[in-house]
């Protein structure tokens, strides 16, 4: 074969590689966008602009209104020292979040009203934390989800507010393994990884009230998962 035979072949090889990575590119990556907020109208006409500006293929994604309680453990006017207060009861073993900002406001656990988390407030009165009942509510959202993953990040983030919702059930922490389980596959987006594992952490707690301890996370690690896919 010719040195210039050679040289062609080479060169369209090249560009055949080329071609597929330009056509390829991006088809792993797991894209969402929030469409619309607080009332059902006004999702759906977000949603209908969204539908006519991109016509590729994509799923969408309503998270009902959810209303909940948690323990909260302090209010701070930097978010500095609410990381230190955060930090300073994960040694306490007590998975504390920073749940609001400005001012940064730290709670622990998770429940659907306040007599629901006595128990929780004696646990941590026993080790000396004072804390208050505090009502949290999250409007509905609705998201565009598209790209390869976009049904198990779907099905994970329903499965957090339904716990949201209605506190963490043995039929919510199936419903999550058996999605996983399903469709994450060999290699499962990195993005919801560490949902997965806080999930594996609650299914391994054997107490419910370390469960309604841990359900905060849940709320936490899935709005940062949102805030990754949505380029935030």
């Amino acid at each position: 074969m010719r040195l210039s035979e050679r040289i062609r072949i080479v060169v369209v090889l090249i560009l055949g590689m080329m071609a597929i990575g330009l056509l390829t590119w991006g088809v792993g990556k797991i894209y969402l966008e929030l469409v619309g907020q607080s009332s059902h109208e006004k999702a759906e006409a977000a949603l209908q602009r969204s539908k006519e500006a991109n016509s590729q293929s994509n799923t969408v994604l309503v998270l009902p209104e959810a209303k909940f309680w948690t323990c909260q453990v302090g209010v701070f006017q930097s978010e500095k020292n609410a990381q230190l207060r955060k930090e300073q009861l994960r040694i306490l073993n007590f998975n504390a979040e920073v749940i609001s900002a400005a001012p940064w406001i730290v709670g622990i656990g998770l429940g659907h009203s306040a007599d629901e988390l006595k128990g929780l407030r004696q646990t941590l009165a026993d080790r000396e934390i004072s804390t208050v009942p505090k009502q949290i509510v999250l409007p509905e959202r609705s998201f565009r989800v598209a790209g390869n993953g976009s049904q198990l990040t779907g099905e994970l983030l329903i499965n957090v507010n339904k716990i949201l919702q209605g506190g963490v059930t043995v039929e919510a922490l199936n419903e999550e393994k058996q999605s996983w389980n399903a469709l994450a596959g060999d290699y499962p987006p990195k993005e919801l990884e560490g949902l997965h594992q806080i999930f594996n952490k609650i299914r391994e707690e054997i107490t419910f009230e370390g469960q309604k301890a841990m359900g905060l996370s849940l709320l936490f690690e899935s709005q940062r998962v949102i805030n990754i896919l949505s380029g935030k």
